[in-house]
């Protein structure tokens, strides 16, 4: 990848570029064009290659923006988590405040029309997945995921490593997932046209009730075992 000091105005040109290339890769894959992407941005198809390299450099650099974004917006979660587990008796209540937050946070995230083609991206990356996937889930996803995992586990008096906690904290998380998903059919379903605030505050409301019920029903089971 080129690694050419930028200058102020070649941060704008770089930040259009990767906003028009989340755009383009999101809809068509690496099968969107250089010109597309160029035009969109507003650049010329030689900032392209000056910038990057190449087209598949392009489609890793936004890769590397969903990352540095997934974990500008999670970071003080994942540092709450990192304070609770470093305590010597970490308090059950904010563990269950902590898992709010960072589903609420979620919701409104993939809730959000600008983060679409952030969404459209890393979908297709879950589905045909390339090195991109690989730098975001190792940077982020894959460490969110264990906080997450580690959370409902400790609450619950699980095991952390076991694979039936992690599906629970997968299942868990794919209930917010499918309002972003699933977005045409809830729309429908409920006579939205959009999310807006109210509509968002609703939906945290119903997964903040759903997660309760899932920490009282697994604890419950781990007490019986």
């Amino acid at each position: 990848m080129n690694t050419t000091p930028m200058t102020t105005k070649g941060e704008q040109a770089k930040n259009q570029l990767i906003a028009a290339a989340l755009a383009q890769f999101g809809e068509y894959g690496l099968h969107a064009t250089t010109r597309d992407i160029a035009a969109l941005a507003g650049q010329n198809i030689a900032a392209i290659p000056y910038y990057f390299g190449s087209k598949e450099d392009l489609y890793l650099a936004c890769a590397q923006w969903i990352a540095d974004f997934i974990s500008e917006h999670f970071r003080p979660h994942v540092l709450a988590a990192e304070a609770l587990f470093a305590a010597p008796n970490p308090d059950k209540a904010a563990m269950r405040e902590l898992l709010h937050r960072a589903c609420q946070n979620m919701i409104m995230l993939l809730t959000h029309d600008e983060t679409l083609n952030l969404s459209k991206f890393i979908s297709r990356e879950q589905l045909s997945p390339t090195r991109a996937y690989q730098l975001v889930h190792h940077q982020v996803i894959e460490p969110m995921h264990c906080h997450f995992t580690n959370l409902l586990a400790a609450y619950t008096g699980r095991d952390a490593d076991s694979t039936q906690t992690i599906i629970h904290a997968h299942a868990l998380i794919g209930q917010i997932l499918a309002f972003r998903l699933g977005r045409e059919t809830i729309l429908l379903r409920a006579g939205w046209t959009q999310f807006d605030e109210e509509k968002t505050a609703l939906i945290s409301q119903v997964i903040t009730c759903h997660i309760d019920l899932i920490l009282q029903g697994l604890t419950h089971r781990s007490l019986e075992l």
